[in-house]
């Protein structure tokens, strides 16, 4: 098993370390460069969901994002914020056929994750982003 975790403030420019952490641990675990992008895309996408949804873009808010691997090959990201409860059964992707700018991100963590499910916390939100990748 390997865990690292990093905690930043709700900046969206703190979502490129996010992607960069994500990058440098798959790419020590051997999986390729297309999965890397894709979990990189789908963690985006997550965290750009918790600064816009849940903190309304407020810049001074915390996430922590911690990342567990472990055997045969699967990745385990937490996404965890201080935020209002989120409705879980009001998180849903749009459908594909509105053509319409924006509100795919739940859509892309699903089809690239294998789980995304929320844990019961007292307080704010904790995401479970979950996948086995082939290497």
């Amino acid at each position: 098993m390997d865990i690292i975790s990093i905690t930043f403030l709700s900046k969206s420019e703190n979502i490129k370390i996010a992607r960069s952490v994500v990058q440098k641990f798959l790419s020590q675990k051997s999986v390729n460069e297309q999965d890397i992008f894709d979990t990189e895309l789908a963690v985006n996408e997550a965290i750009a969901n918790i600064i816009e949804h849940t903190y309304k873009f407020e810049k001074d808010k915390i996430i922590k994002m911690t990342l567990k691997w472990t055997e045969p090959n699967i990745l385990e990201i937490y996404l965890r914020d201080f935020g209002p409860k989120v409705d879980p059964s009001k998180v849903k992707p749009r459908p594909l056929e509105e053509v319409r700018p924006g509100g795919l991100g739940v859509y892309i963590i699903q089809k690239i994750f294998d789980v995304m499910e929320f844990k019961d916390v007292s307080c704010g939100n904790l995401l479970l982003l979950k996948k086995e990748y082939n290497i």
